[in-house]
This record gives structure tokens, C-alpha cells and sequence, in this order.
């Protein structure tokens, strides 16, 4: 088995405005406070998961703390996707995901840790019902 990469390229971001609308109206919700998921499942292509962070301006006002949430939610995703990519690479389906953070205050990142791990379980147990 090759080593895994802890790499983030920019192949595996969500950023294109049509792919972002799509998942916006016709994704699925997970809500695992302070952390919103939107997530749409679309036939395979070369990248399994692509993922967007977002932390609106109305909450959290300061550019320097939100910038700093949305390092920190992409450093837990890239350290924990392996699984995810995994199963979703195999089945050829591509999984579309935006994180949306919805807390008042800075977490802590064990805290987002936590969170982030219980949603990337949560999409592969909803993806196997979803094909059953």
C-alpha cells in the first residue's frame, strides 16, 4: 500500500461558482455544532472529494480570526480525509462537501478535531444507506 499524502492541492478545493450553486440547491445538511455541513453526492470524475470551508462575516467579524478558523478546518480535513478518499475513490463517486462554521467564538482545534471526524464517518454511513 503507497503512503499516504497529506497534501491539499488546489485539484481537490471546491471552488468553481456552478459546482458551489449545485450543492447549494440540491445538497444535504449535517449540523455537528459549531460546524454546518452541505454535502451532494455527483458521478465520478479524477478527484473523489472536493471540499470548500466558509466562515461568514456576519458572525465572526474580525478577517484575522476568520481566516485563522478556516486554516484550521482545512488542517483537520487534510489530516483526516484519508478514509473518506478511500471510499469514495473506490466506488467512483464524487463527493462534493462545504464546511460552514457557525460558532460565536475561536474553538479550540481539538474541538474541530472531534467534529470534523464524526461528519467524515457520518458522509460514509450516509452514502452506504443511500445506496441501499
Amino acid at each position: 500500500m503507497p503512503a499516504q499524502s497529506n497534501r491539499f492541492p488546489k485539484s481537490h478545493r471546491l471552488h468553481l461558482k456552478k459546482e458551489i450553486e449545485d450543492l447549494f440547491a440540491s445538497g444535504k445538511q449535517i449540523r455537528k455544532y459549531p460546524v454546518n455541513v452541505i454535502y451532494g453526492f455527483y458521478p465520478g470524475s479524477e478527484v473523489p472529494v472536493k471540499m470548500a470551508v466558509s466562515v461568514p462575516k456576519k458572525i465572526i467579524k474580525l478577517a484575522v480570526d476568520r481566516n485563522r478558523i478556516k486554516r484550521q478546518l482545512r488542517e483537520v480535513y487534510r489530516l483526516n480525509c484519508h478514509e473518506v478518499f478511500n471510499y469514495f475513490g473506490t466506488r467512483k463517486i464524487n463527493l462534493h462537501v462545504m464546511f460552514i462554521y457557525t460558532g460565536k467564538v475561536s474553538p479550540d482545534y481539538a474541538v474541530l478535531e472531534s467534529k470534523i471526524i464524526l461528519i467524515l464517518q457520518r458522509l460514509v454511513k450516509e452514502h452506504e444507506t443511500d445506496a441501499v
